[in-house]
């Protein structure tokens, strides 16, 4: 049985947390034995998942809190464990990672690239870091791996690189009528109303914001519209959202549900997906919004690899008007069959990890 570390800073509520920690519900269970290692501080909202099925869950101080006493506690979890393969889920610090498993003599050393830009300008200091973290990965890794072309490009520029695309169980997130109700009922959402939902992590890269202003507007046109936002984040942004919708007057039409489990029931509550992110990679929310059935209506900066149905409708943040009527106008048409047309693309989950496990055989 081959032994694989996954290194993925955080098991909290997010769609790179969420595709690494799926890594070991599709994988063969006879096959593979994995440990996922964490930061101390960053969240274990799927652990106890992991853990069911048999994998381990590592804590260890952040990089941050020290390199050199990370490199020696990483080398040193290596040696005793002796890792067939070392999964990097870190972006730039995968550099490090996948150096320290090169120097310990792992065999198969993967580089995974989620995203496509930064939420933030960056410091020189940070540029410095980040270009030599880039070497590092392409002189440290056996494989290169990305969530979508984009997200490829942005980490390996013209190395060569394989996509592997943020697969979603299409079976857990087929539209369901009871559901609907139920969460509708949880949450306090009348069952005429018109929810726009969404589901991310509460910070500035996806744009909460964007939507909580628009919903003044869009209720003058649909005045049964409430916003649901499914996600955790920072204490701090949570908090200035929540003040903005008390100054608008919002407090009964915005819901904010704190981190789930249940996500896929809440895609049935909705009646339309907003995504207004500032850039992603490939978004699994929406991959998982389409297989519900949803119209979508998202930003023009997210990557057209992720648009895998008619559902999608891309629009500018500069367009406002746009977004309103679009949102305002949107409905569901025969959701039940969008489950069927996700499981036969790239994006359906048994599909898409097998790639993963070829390259953890070697192949």
């Amino acid at each position: 049985m081959k032994r694989v570390l996954i290194v993925s800073a955080g098991l909290q509520f997010g769609g790179v947390e969420r595709f690494a920690a799926n890594i070991i519900k599709f994988a063969p269970a006879d096959e593979f034995q994995f440990d996922y290692l964490i930061f101390e501080g960053l969240g274990d909202a799927f652990a106890p998942e992991i853990i069911e099925r048999g994998g381990r869950v590592i804590t260890i101080p952040s990089p941050q809190h020290g390199y050199r006493s990370y490199i020696k506690k990483l080398g040193g979890l290596i040696d005793k464990n002796h890792y067939d393969v070392v999964h990097s889920h870190t972006q730039f610090n995968s550099g490090i990672n996948l150096w320290v498993a090169k120097k310990h003599g792992v065999p198969i050393r993967i580089a995974h690239s989620h995203t496509t830009a930064h939420e933030n300008a960056i410091s020189a200091k940070q540029r410095i870091y980040e270009n030599a973290m880039r070497k590092l990965v392409k002189r440290s890794a056996t494989h290169f791996c990305s969530c979508g072309v984009e997200a490829g490009k942005w980490m390996y520029g013209d190395h060569p690189f394989v996509v592997i695309p943020n697969g979603i169980d299409t079976d857990s997130f087929v539209y369901n009528d009871p559901s609907r109700r139920k969460i509708r009922e949880q949450n306090n959402i009348a069952k005429d109303a018109f929810v726009i939902g969404h589901s991310g992590t509460i910070s500035v890269l996806k744009n909460q914001e964007f939507l909580i202003r628009l919903l003044p507007e869009i209720r003058k046109i649909r005045e049964n519209a409430e916003l649901v936002l499914v996600g955790t984040g920072s204490e701090e942004h949570r908090s200035k959202l929540l003040q903005l919708v008390k100054d608008l007057g919002l407090e009964n039409s915005v819901h904010f549900t704190g981190a789930v489990l249940n996500v896929n029931e809440y895609y049935s509550a909705f009646d339309v997906f907003a995504f207004p992110s500032l850039r992603e990679g490939t978004p699994l929310a929406l991959l998982e919004a389409q297989a519900n059935g949803l119209p979508c209506i998202i930003s023009d900066t997210i990557p057209q690899d992720a648009v895998a149905t008619d559902l999608v409708t891309q629009l500018s943040l500069d367009d406002k008007k746009g977004w309103i009527e679009h949102l305002s106008t949107a409905e569901r048409k025969n959701p039940i069959e969008y489950a069927d047309i996700m499981k036969k693309t790239d994006f359906d989950a048994h599909m898409a990890y097998q790639k993963l496990f070829r390259l953890y055989r070697g192949e």
